[in-house]
């Protein structure tokens, strides 16, 4: 198959010495041919080794990968946005340094982009502790493809309001133009940067291809920053949350689609921040959580009247959103919280 336009790969790169080989040798093998990969590897100031090994990579293939070595560390979000500003590529694909990519990721994933004429190929990805082969427990995969035209609003609704598509970046290809054409950046300086990437690609993609196989290797990291408790960016989810709300407000997303923004931010601010202060903190968090239920008052001051509630929530989520009412004391918080860690 032809090729005629080059993938840029961006891939964020901190105290990642122990895992970069591995996740390059995944790009640079990929069956589309290097000579089609633009790979740009961002190094957010790592303390350890990962820049002498982006360096050696950089020797070996001078042409192919390009280095950008960052004085201070400006996490995901920020490094993410230095590699778009760099990408020539006609399409874009994200890569985080400690997973990796099936061989034939990239070529399959350009001829969907390509032939369906989509702005974003989505695809699946395989949780892998990187211990053994993952293909002989599981299928790579496991349903059909599919294509949407969320130009149609009523479609565009249903996405909103499922978890259809997720807010992830790193199991996408995205057309270049429709991350310039859309103005869409990731927040610098916070967590949870794809809570406000996901949704305002969610309301600017035109047609999308759901490619229902697994490419994407994502790394049981045990060190991973997602699963380190009491570490204070986990707080960063409410900010992360309200910047999303207050662009989408710019962009006349909650005029179109008021319910839709509503259960997003209920979702991610509220029941994501509840299972936040659970599941990443070993102290109790019940300020925070009285702040957390007096923001979403005053936010959307009228959830509880949004039909979605009834129809998307299960039965555990309809007890969690009815706390935000009820002035509970921090001894009922304790058991909640509890509760959510079982």
């Amino acid at each position: 198959m032809k090729i005629e336009a080059k993938i840029s790969v961006i891939i964020p790169c901190y105290n990642v010495e122990k895992y970069i080989d591995r996740c390059l040798s995944s790009v640079v093998r990929q069956t589309i041919g290097i000579e089609k990969l633009e790979i740009i590897c961002v190094n957010d100031a790592s303390t350890d080794g990962t820049w002498q090994k982006l360096s050696a990579w950089e020797r070996k293939y001078p042409q192919n990968i390009l280095l950008v070595d960052c004085a201070q560390n400006g996490k995901l979000g920020r490094a993410r946005n230095i590699g778009l500003a760099h990408a020539s590529g006609d399409y874009v694909a994200f890569l985080d340094a400690d997973d990796w990519m099936e061989p034939d990721s990239y070529e399959k994933l350009y001829r969907v982009i390509r032939d369906y004429q989509c702005d974003i190929a989505a695809f699946q990805f395989v949780r892998d502790a990187g211990v053994h082969d993952v293909w002989e427990g599981q299928k790579r995969r496991e349903s059909a493809d599919f294509c949407l035209d969320l130009t149609d609003d009523e479609e565009r609704k249903k996405v909103l309001a499922t978890a259809l598509m997720d807010n992830g970046c790193t199991d996408k290809m995205y057309t270049r133009a429709f991350i310039v054409q859309n103005n869409l950046q990731f927040p610098q300086g916070c967590a949870y940067e794809d809570i406000y990437w996901g949704v305002l690609v969610q309301l600017c993609a035109g047609r999308v291809y759901f490619l229902n196989e697994k490419l994407y290797h994502y790394y049981i990291n045990p060190e991973s920053i997602v699963l380190k408790k009491d570490e204070p960016y986990h707080m960063d989810i409410f900010y992360t949350t309200l910047l999303m709300w207050e662009e989408c407000r710019r962009r006349g997303a909650l005029e179109r689609y008021p319910q839709e923004m509503e259960l997003n931010f209920l979702i991610y601010y509220y029941f994501g921040g509840l299972k936040m202060l659970a599941l990443r903190h070993t102290d109790l968090k019940y300020r925070e959580f009285q702040k957390m239920c007096e923001t979403v008052r005053q936010t959307v001051p009228n959830y509880k009247e949004n039909p979605y509630l009834t129809q998307v929530l299960d039965d555990m989520q309809q007890l969690e959103i009815a706390l935000i009412e009820q002035d509970i004391s921090q001894e009922e918080f304790a058991r909640v919280m509890d509760l959510l860690r079982r």
